[in-house]
């Protein structure tokens, strides 16, 4: 019962565009069986109008009462489902809206600032089985395209998403990929791409590349982190 709640809050509005379409075809059908059936003259012509009108007038009623239903339904019953019925929303990630890695809001460059050391970037992350970057590993000296391995699978799977941090302090973390579809199923061994990044993008240096994967109930484990050397 609570799917079909859901499903019917989620397509209300084709539901009702549907309903409303039905509702008028058959208002118009009502209307000219009941000009025939006024118009009739022999007992066989009237009895046909009259059976066609009350089709007609059933199909109509159905189509109001739908309507009516799904009104009631959207307004007062799914409202009243718990939050953990509900699907968990999934961050929608624009990699054409990620800035380049150089410039500020102006176009100008990042001021110069005492860059955080590569040494803190905390990889005990990387210890989950079910969250880890394989590839490349941390340290690594990489140019070009990027292509990350590993495995994205927590119990209550819902989204990963790959970033990538230019070790200053005034930076924040900026997205590589991100899926809501789990990469390696339960209890295999082989290690699939968790996403690609191009590196000639962004300035030759020292960065930080992060794993963050979230259930359901939009808990996370602690990220794997790599550091990454990119090379002209």
């Amino acid at each position: 019962m609570e799917e079909v709640l859901l499903f019917i809050e989620a397509n209300q509005r084709w539901i009702f565009l549907l309903l409303g379409l039905l509702g008028l075809v058959y208002f118009g059908s009502v209307l000219r069986a009941y000009n025939t059936f006024r118009a009739a003259i022999y007992g066989l012509e009237r009895e046909r109008s009259l059976s066609k009108l009350r089709r007609s007038g059933g199909m109509l009623a159905l189509a109001v009462t739908g309507i009516i239903v799904v009104f009631i339904l959207t307004t007062f019953a799914s409202p009243a489902l718990p939050a953990s019925l509900r699907p968990t929303a999934i961050p929608t990630v624009s990699l054409l809206a990620t800035p380049i890695l150089g410039q500020g809001e102006e176009g100008t460059a990042f001021s110069t600032a005492t860059p955080i050391d590569p040494e803190s970037i905390d990889g005990t992350g990387c210890a989950n089985l079910n969250a880890q970057i394989i590839s490349p590993a941390s340290g690594e000296r990489v140019q070009g395209e990027v292509h990350f391995l590993g495995t994205a699978n927590i119990p209550g799977f819902a989204f990963y998403k790959l970033e990538y941090h230019d070790l200053k302090p005034s930076s924040t973390w900026l997205a590589i990929s991100a899926n809501n579809k789990p990469v390696c199923e339960q209890g295999c061994d082989e290690t699939v791409k968790l996403g690609t990044w191009d590196t000639s993008l962004v300035r030759p240096g020292q960065y930080a590349v992060q794993l963050v994967v979230t259930d359901t109930l939009g808990n996370a484990p602690f990220p794997c982190q790599i550091r990454l050397q990119i090379v002209p």
